[in-house]
């Protein structure tokens, strides 16, 4: 009796032991003892509507700007400081020189018994393929200044093509022979663009702007082809308009035209002086000229990382009107010669 007694009263001892390891005092010193161990990840508890409580896990949000003048998150849209336009030509070439009239049409509508001396008719059977580079600088597009759409542009284009020339005596003999010519282009124009905002804080920008400066233009005839075409050599001054509106996220329409201030035959880079001399000798001597461009295409940016695209249709028309006796046959008393350029550019651009 005795024994079974004291057996009960040892298991009743080790229960109230049990409990009182179990007890929420019990459980804290535990818990703090755990606490000087190593620290694990915790989660972030935060009150939502109706007292309930919602566990969320750390996290960590990376943005980076490429600086390629779009956007990082909601943040407003910048231009780019500066776009590289690298890609092709597809250039064709008309000429016409007409002598004692005011225009190659004027001539052409002439009787045949009236249309006496040399005349120099010029169509690209095949088109000028070539290379082109442009570079766009706006150092100042991250101020909030009107200042920020003052630029820089520099261009450069020249194409190659092999062709005939047709030469027309007064007498009505037609002589054609083959022409191997490059066609030049160089252009140094200071900018100032004003941007727009089309909707969204964070939506591509549009501009309208001015540009003037310098360009030279230049078509040289290969001398050992022995052609009866001579080339033309242009320096010249330019002011124009441009614009740029965005139609979608990729997708910009570009138009942009320019007045050419009195591009005269005869001045430039690449031809000895007796040839520059020679482009107004030829017809008079003297000349006037007149001349502009117009272009018209699509264009993108960022359409993957800093890269994008550009199409463009440009055409640019000079006229030069001569006067005095030149060494053509029948130019005594000058003419009219018209140049037209129509071409296709396409490349690739980049922007920071």
């Amino acid at each position: 009796m005795t024994t079974a007694r004291h057996s009960m009263v040892r298991w009743g001892l080790w229960c109230a032991l049990v409990v009182a390891l179990a007890s929420p005092q019990a459980l804290a010193a535990a818990a703090k003892r755990k606490d000087s161990g190593p620290a694990k990840p915790s989660v972030v508890v935060r009150e939502v509507e109706g007292d309930a409580r919602q566990r969320q896990a750390p996290f960590l949000e990376v943005a980076l700007d490429t600086g390629s003048g779009g956007t990082v998150g909601d943040a407003p849209a910048r231009p780019p400081l500066a776009r590289l336009t690298l890609g092709g030509t597809t250039t064709w070439r008309n000429f016409c020189a007409r002598p004692g009239v005011k225009s190659c049409g004027e001539y052409d509508r002439l009787p045949a018994n009236e249309r006496l001396g040399d005349t120099v008719s010029y169509a690209s059977s095949v088109p000028y393929l070539g290379i082109s580079a442009e570079l766009e600088l706006l150092p100042l597009a991250n101020s909030e200044s009107l200042l920020r759409g003052l630029g820089l542009s520099l261009g450069y284009r020249r194409g190659y093509s092999s062709t005939n020339v047709a030469l027309v005596s007064d007498a009505g003999r037609s002589t054609t022979r083959e022409a191997v010519a490059t066609d030049s282009v160089l252009t140094a124009q200071a900018l100032y663009r004003y941007f727009f905002g089309m909707g969204e804080a964070n939506a591509p920008l549009g501009h309208a702007g001015l540009r003037a400066g310098l360009l030279t233009r230049a078509f040289d005839v290969d001398a050992s082809s022995s052609s009866p075409l001579t080339g033309t050599h242009r320096l010249f001054p330019a002011v124009g308009l441009e614009v740029s509106v965005p139609l979608l996220r990729w997708v910009r329409l570009e138009g942009a035209g320019q007045f050419f201030l009195s591009p005269k035959p005869g001045k430039g880079l690449g031809a000895g002086s007796a040839a520059l001399d020679a482009e107004v000798s030829d017809y008079g001597t003297s000349v006037s000229s007149f001349g502009w461009e117009a272009e018209l295409g699509v264009g993108g940016d960022n359409i993957w990382g800093p890269f994008g695209y550009s199409v463009r249709f440009r055409l640019s028309r000079f006229q030069d009107t001569f006067s005095g006796a030149g060494t053509k046959l029948g130019w005594d008393e000058g003419g009219v010669a018209a140049e037209t350029y129509s071409s296709l550019h396409w490349g690739i651009t980049a922007s920071y």
